[in-house]
């Protein structure tokens, strides 16, 4: 179990060992809520132009439609690919 102490900021460190369980990385943001149950935090990735270039070109193909190309998305998105 992993612990993290309030500064007098209001700051909190997340322990290393949850954000490489997560992935986090610099400029993901996390989304406070709280619920019956206690605090929830839900990750908002940023994706940086890099990642993200040309990952969709196997999809963009000439005589491509487009609703093939987001079928193929959904599909992709449904095996867990990060897209």
């Amino acid at each position: 179990m992993a612990h993290s102490t309030i500064t007098s900021k209001g700051q909190v460190t997340i322990p290393a060992e949850i954000r490489e369980a997560l992935s986090l990385k610099k400029g993901d943001r996390l989304v406070w809520t709280a619920t019956a149950k206690g605090l929830e935090a839900t990750v908002e990735r940023v994706t940086s132009p890099d990642e993200v270039f040309g990952m969709l070109r196997e999809y963009a193909k000439p005589g491509t439609t487009r609703e093939q190309e987001r079928a193929a998305v959904a599909e992709a998105y449904a095996r867990g690919d990060r897209l």
